[in-house]
């Protein structure tokens, strides 16, 4: 398996048996959230350039948002395979006339590409699902990933006796908090991260979507960030100890 880091955020390159991956491409540019005046941010440390970018065979996008969705960055790309959520399946086909677009929704769970099986595992948060997380499989190791964490770990362990064991997991390992009316905790932070770890034992773990990102407007005036302890106390905790890969540059790795 090989893994390359494209920004601070939450965009990676994965390739894994064969299928090679775009995760949440979003490489210059804002991310707004429905007005500027509500949620602006840009990046604080710059992105792979759209030139660096390695040869892909699909893109996935893991939520309708613009830090993850982030369309002016598609159009740039032009992928010939996007998988996501059905939610933004309109706006996928109008920017990408002729790209291939396989949704995926609380009723559909399973996508299947070149050998690779993408299980799409619904949050119980109805109204905003950003806990919503992925197992990508091959049939002998999985990647678990969760861009905001995932709290229904205990509704789908059935399921992940199912699957095969998850080589590598990714997942935030900040603690941000919002508001209720503006959507309540967004990331869960190390405890939610060590009850995830505590499930699925991965091999491997790394942080992703924990970039100090630059921000403006309503959002990042509410917003509290915990950042997670260092490194070494992190492997203090028993569920964490030898597994967490930091990925503190763009660099590609093989694990």
């Amino acid at each position: 398996m090989k893994i390359q880091r494209l920004n601070m955020d939450n965009t990676w390159f994965i390739e894994f048996a064969g299928l090679r991956m775009l995760i949440d491409p979003w490489l210059f540019g804002q991310e707004v959230d429905f007005f500027s005046w509500f949620n602006t941010q840009w990046h604080r440390t710059a992105p792979v350039p759209l030139a660096e970018v390695p040869d892909f065979d699909l893109v996935l996008i893991t939520q309708k948002y613009p830090d993850h969705f982030h369309q002016e960055t598609l159009k740039k790309l032009q992928p010939k395979l996007v998988v996501g959520p059905q939610s933004i399946e309109n706006q996928l086909n109008k920017i990408l006339p002729d790209s291939n677009i396989l949704s995926f929704n609380k009723g559909i769970h399973d996508i299947h590409k070149k050998g690779i099986h993408i299980h799409h595992l619904p949050s119980a948060r109805k109204i905003d699902p950003i806990y919503d997380a992925l197992v990508i499989e091959n049939g002998e190791q999985s990647i678990f990933l969760a861009s905001h964490g995932f709290t229904s770990i205990d509704q789908w362990q059935s399921a992940f006796n199912e699957y095969p064991p998850v080589h590598v997991m990714l997942s935030p390992f900040d603690h941000y908090q919002l508001p209720f009316f503006l959507g309540g905790t967004v990331a869960p932070g190390i405890e939610g991260l060590r009850k995830l770890a505590k499930s699925l034992n991965p091999t491997h773990i790394i942080a992703t979507h924990d970039e100090d990102k630059h921000a403006k407007g309503l959002v990042s005036k509410f917003a509290k960030i915990t950042k997670a302890p260092n490194y070494d106390k992190l492997q203090s905790f028993p569920e964490l100890k030898n597994k967490i890969l930091p990925f503190t540059n763009y660099k590609a790795l093989e694990i």
